[in-house]
């Protein structure tokens, strides 16, 4: 039995981070015409805003802590920039890319994003904004000199929730003082902090073991006590840490803990991970007798093996070595068998599978009496559209008419001079005619509306 060179989650581990991410807004349209000597009509050359930078996190194996981000919550991607005249487009703004340990879950109001366990894997979390059109993009041969242009579309703005969960092929669990960190250190390069204390290991160390020329992870769990799924010792705080592992290792002190029959010990420790989640009743857990210098160790082990005898029950010494290569070989022996199905996955609900935005709108009175109108698609028209254009109000008078908005509102009870908030622009409701426009001028922008303001 060999031993490698591994890590060790320091006293700064951190395994859940609260951060506020916003990405970069996409810049401004342009609304530009060319002038040049002897071409009196040039036509329309604004160019189109840059999309804004996007947020990614990707994995690293060279990263074992959520330290560096939870002191640095708030993360900002750079704003495209502006468009131009003579057709000239703005510059992409500049994503941003955190890294973060491989095994991190990202989740968003409770829903897991992506789960990132392989080293590179990336996940782009907050997208920026795409940038807003010039008029060139609006000229149409019913149009040719359209004097309109597109603001840039704002960038996701959301807080979310970061998680730890260490990436293990075995885990030992127990009550403190079992030896756990003893083991660990019997069989890796790992140096947890030993002592004759309970609740001695603080933090998840994990160690790389190699025997027989088989290699697999190995995480030392901090010590569980009855009640730890409800918060009791240590809590909840570690026990997501054993998810991910393959199968278990317990280790049993064969005196007892705080005047615990060892045999009942078990059953609490089995209890505990069974009530924080129903997988960890599931998943194989191999019994080892630590201490077994100690004199009632080999009456403990017999009765264990009598108690459960499904299961392989070892006679260990951490300190001295001794039963621990065959618990090894047994080890390397079941890893192979455990099917990547039967373990947790933490994106079984991620973003993908939620059902697509719906692309309407919604019609309320608050208690002032302000309608409000609210739905994506409709928000990020307003968000986008450049106010200070006689066109641009004119194209949003005629996409609310198109849409049915008008119906809606008159609808709800909406009359002459009520105030309508649309994405946090407040209008007077107006029933006039829309202005005239030419025949067909903006049939096309209209047809076209999904595919402008949808989510892309």
């Amino acid at each position: 039995m060999t031993k490698i060179q591994d890590y060790r989650v320091g006293a700064g581990f951190i395994d859940t981070a609260r951060v506020y991410l916003k990405a970069g807004m996409g810049g401004n349209g342009a609304c530009s015409f060319r002038r040049e000597k002897f071409i009196p009509y040039g036509g329309p050359d604004g160019g189109h805003g840059g999309r804004g930078g996007s947020i990614w996190f990707e994995a690293s194996a060279n990263i074992t802590t959520l330290a560096e981000i939870a002191c640095h919550p708030h993360i900002t991607a750079s704003d495209g920039c502006n468009g131009k005249g003579n057709r000239k487009d703005g510059a992409y703004g500049e994503d941003k890319t955190l890294y973060v340990p491989c095994g991190t879950v990202i989740k968003k109001d409770g829903v897991v994003l992506a789960d990132l366990k392989e080293q590179g894997q990336r996940y782009m979390v907050a997208k920026g904004g795409r940038g807003g059109r010039g008029n060139t993009a609006f000229k149409t041969r019913f149009n040719t000199a359209p004097k309109i242009s597109e603001n840039g579309e704002p960038g996701d703005d959301f807080e979310a929730r970061l998680e730890l969960s260490v990436l293990a092929d075995v885990g030992l669990v127990g009550f403190p003082n079992a030896g756990k960190s003893t083991l660990l250190s019997a069989i890796s390069a790992a140096r947890p902090k030993i002592a004759d204390y309970p609740f001695t290991t603080l933090n998840p160390n994990i160690g790389m073991v190699t025997h027989k020329g088989r290699g697999f992870a190995a995480a030392d769990i901090p010590g569980l006590i009855e009640g730890a799924h409800e918060g009791k010792g240590l809590g909840v705080q570690f026990l997501k840490h054993i998810l991910r592992t393959k199968l278990l290792v317990h280790l049993v002190d064969p005196s007892g803990f705080d005047g615990m029959k060892p045999e009942k010990a078990v059953r609490v420790i089995e209890k505990e991970l069974k009530d924080y989640h129903p997988l960890l009743g599931k998943k194989i857990t191999i019994l080892a007798v630590n201490k077994s210098d100690l004199p009632e160790a080999a009456a403990v082990h017999e009765v264990l093996a009598k108690k459960f005898k499904k299961r392989e029950v070892f006679l260990i010494s951490a300190a001295t070595g001794k039963g621990v290569s065959r618990l090894l070989d047994h080890i390397i022996k079941m890893l192979p068998t455990i099917k990547e199905e039967d373990l947790y996955q933490a994106a079984a609900l991620s973003a993908a599978a939620l059902p697509p935005p719906k692309g309407g709108f919604r019609v309320s009175v608050d208690e002032e009496g302000v309608f409000t109108v609210s739905g994506a698609r409709i928000e990020k028209l307003i968000a986008m559209t450049n106010f200070t254009q006689t066109d641009s109000w004119d194209r949003v008078h005629r996409v609310f008419k198109t849409i049915g908005m008008d119906k809606a509102l008159k609808k709800a009870g909406c009359v002459e001079g009520n105030k309508v908030r649309v994405g946090g622009k407040e209008f007077q409701w107006s029933d006039a005619a829309m202005p005239a426009g030419k025949p067909g001028k903006f049939a096309y922008k209209y047809r076209k509306f999904d595919q402008e303001f949808g989510d892309n």
